[in-house]
């Protein structure tokens, strides 16, 4: 029984042995592919055989590698011993595509579909029937990314691929979060954002929110001439804004003095400071008001709409040029003196209750203020000075009528709190003219 069975695989082996081939032939899918013979021990090239198909001569003790090349492609190692029975014609299709990449700046890192790969220079692979994705990224540059697709209705890929980061790109952080930036006027969305700058260009960002002053940023892409934008910027909004409209709309709105709107006005109230916002218009109450932007106080509003309350004190007064100012009066001199003193205090007594100074000999005469509130929100004095003037030879009175103002319901005896106001109430509105028409 074993002897029958020796014989059998030797008849095999024979078999085996005499049909083998002693010579096939390789024929690529594409026409210029290029065939090399390799080593047996490492994947070095030792000779080419041929381009696009070859006759291969199976060398009895060789395993027969080859390697099959064409740009563009992944190369096709394959092995061809002659202990296996071939056929004589052999197909070899490269279809797996090659995609030589590299990038600049050299430390870029190169991502293939999320997962780093390399720096600097990479071969990338696409299955057929496949895709993938390729990102270049590095700190302080606006990634790019590209997809490549191994597919007939698909754009074959390039043999080799550079990428060059130019387009700079800035890491803007933005409190409040939910700001909202903009970039050149476009809104790109809410809180932190990448910001790209194209090479040899500059944006404006700007962060807005409701209630708070804007921030502005420009940040230019020009290596010839300005330094490379920062990686991060940080965009706080920390000084408040207050819309301001008023009614009458033609109200002058004031700070520090200075008319800064009229009708409309938006207010910026720096952090850890305090502004003092006047709302004026001839004929109503002033409105004042202090906007602070600090810690343990009370926000200011995004908006505040001032509805002036007409002054009472403007309706019942008039404008002159004889409030708070000398005015010299000569005495005709076909009146004695006893009589213009006489004349004098009589006019003035009309209107000033009590007179708080009265010196005939030295001709001076001071009245008490005489105090009238308005609207409970404005109070108005009013006093009258006279003294004597002029030389020895002529008589001549100097009359000044005070008039003053004060918000809210005042004491006369704070001074402090009393300006110089540019009308008479009208009750004193003709005491000089009286005494002009008696006196002269």
């Amino acid at each position: 029984m074993q002897k029958k069975l020796y014989a059998f695989l030797c008849c095999c082996f024979v078999s085996v042995s005499v049909f083998a081939q002693s010579k096939i032939n390789i024929t690529s899918n594409i026409p210029d592919a290029k065939f090399f013979m390799l080593r047996e021990s490492d994947n070095s090239e030792v000779a080419e055989l041929g381009v696009g198909s070859i006759e291969l001569k199976l060398s009895k003790d060789s395993r027969n590698r080859i390697k099959i090349v064409k740009e563009g492609y992944e190369p096709l190692i394959k092995e061809y011993p002659r202990t296996i029975k071939w056929e004589k014609e052999q197909k070899i299709a490269l279809e797996n595509r090659l995609v030589d990449i590299s990038v600049e700046p050299y430390d870029a890192e190169i991502y293939v579909d999320g997962r780093m790969i390399g720096t600097k220079r990479t071969n990338l692979v696409i299955g057929k029937g496949k895709f993938l994705t390729l990102e270049v990224k590095k700190t302080g540059f606006a990634p790019i990314t590209k997809i490549y697709y191994n597919a007939p209705d698909r754009e074959a890929p390039p043999i080799k691929d550079f990428f060059e980061m130019k387009d700079r790109q800035v890491r803007l952080e933005v409190f409040p979060a939910d700001a909202t930036v903009q970039i050149n006027g476009v809104s790109k969305g809410r809180g932190t954002s990448d910001i790209t700058i194209p090479n040899g260009e500059c944006v404006t960002v700007n962060v807005v929110r409701e209630g708070y002053a804007d921030v502005t940023q420009v940040f230019c892409n020009k290596p010839a001439t300005d330094p490379a934008p920062p990686i991060r910027f940080r965009a706080a909004l920390e000084d408040r804004l207050v819309k301001i409209t008023t009614a009458p709309a033609d109200a002058n709105i004031e700070v520090a003095g200075k008319i800064l709107g009229v009708g409309k006005y938006d207010l910026k109230v720096p952090k850890n400071d305090c502004v003092e916002v006047r709302v004026v218009k001839d004929g109503f109450i002033r409105f004042t008001k202090s906007y602070c932007n600090q810690t343990n106080m009370q926000e200011p509003p995004l908006t505040e709409f001032v509805e002036m309350v007409e002054d009472e004190a403007y309706n019942s007064s008039i404008s002159t040029d004889m409030a708070n100012v000398r005015i010299t009066i000569p005495v005709n001199k076909t009146i004695a003196p006893e009589d213009a003193w006489r004349t004098l205090s009589s006019i003035i007594t009309r209107s000033f209750d009590v007179l708080e100074t009265v010196d005939y000999n030295t001709g001076y005469l001071t009245t008490s203020w005489q105090v009238q509130n308005f609207n409970g929100m404005s109070t108005i004095r009013t006093r009258m000075i006279v003294s004597s003037g002029g030389n020895s030879n002529e008589l001549t009175y100097v009359v000044k009528i005070i008039s003053q103002r004060a918000d809210g319901v005042i004491s006369v005896k704070e001074d402090q709190l009393f300006s110089d106001w540019g009308r008479l109430l009208k009750r004193y509105g003709g005491i000089v003219e009286e005494l002009q028409s008696r006196l002269q």
